[in-house]
């Protein structure tokens, strides 16, 4: 459940899952009366949706500014909302796509072709970091899958997706430790469920050192200065995205 102070309704979503898909319905209340104002039966929708706007929002603030290649790990629905968003941010189209099954990433660049979408279907998660500027991960994955080696002498924004709750992992420690930044949607949240917890295990990444991507955006110092070379944003979920997009 979660509600933003001074606004009109407060939410709770049920995520039920099943058959290893995202479900579930979100109920809308009003925070002035408590009265049911609707029941979204969004099948996990929203939740989709507002995961991929902020990788979006990401990739508008920290991936390189001329941006000409894609790495993405996963093929799932998660994967297609994010190329999907990215495109209001980026005119860049060029994708080389890797998953454990590699039907869905082909699968799934049929699907996109028909939106621009020029992805290259590869045999390996390296060859799909190579030489990618933006790199999405969007995996339920409880072992590093990207390697801090790849993406080593260029600058690179890392989005983290997958990573969100205790064991999840996509992101080699090193990685994120070699990072001139990392962003989190919420640092207590990062430290026991995302990328960072890792990191911060592992005595590599202290949790005070991650910026909150509402701390970024707060500070025009930090929002107009130059971009780090290497970004990695840990996405995890908060609830008031959940508020948000309801409203809408």
């Amino acid at each position: 459940s979660a509600y933003e102070n001074g606004g009109d309704i407060f939410v709770t979503k049920v995520a039920s899952g099943g058959g290893g898909s995202n479900s579930g319905l979100v109920m809308v209340f009003s925070q002035r009366t408590f009265r049911p104002e609707a029941i979204l039966l969004d099948e996990g929708l929203l939740t989709e949706v507002r995961t991929a706007a902020v990788g979006a929002l990401a990739a508008r603030l920290f991936a390189p500014l001329e941006l000409r290649q894609i790495g993405l790990i996963g093929g799932g629905v998660q994967a297609k909302f994010q190329l999907q968003m990215l495109a209001a941010v980026t005119p860049c189209r060029r994708v080389k796509a890797w998953a454990r099954t590699l039907g869905k990433v082909e699968s799934l660049a049929k699907e996109l072709a028909a939106e621009g979408w020029q992805i290259e279907v590869v045999a390996s998660a390296e060859q799909a970091c190579s030489e990618a500027g933006l790199i999405l991960t969007t995996t339920p994955s409880r072992e590093p899958l990207v390697q801090a080696s790849w993406v080593q002498g260029r600058p690179v924004l890392i989005t983290a997706i997958g990573a969100d709750s205790v064991g999840k992992q996509e992101l080699d420690p090193a990685l994120v430790a070699a990072a001139d930044l990392v962003v989190v949607d919420s640092r207590e949240q990062c430290v026991e469920r995302g990328e960072l917890q890792h990191a911060v295990k592992a005595g590599l990444k202290s949790a005070a050192s991650a910026v909150e991507l509402g701390e970024w955006l707060a500070d025009d110092k930090r929002r107009t200065g130059a971009r780090p070379r290497l970004v990695v944003f840990d996405s995890t979920g908060v609830a008031v995205q959940d508020v948000k997009i309801a409203q809408l």
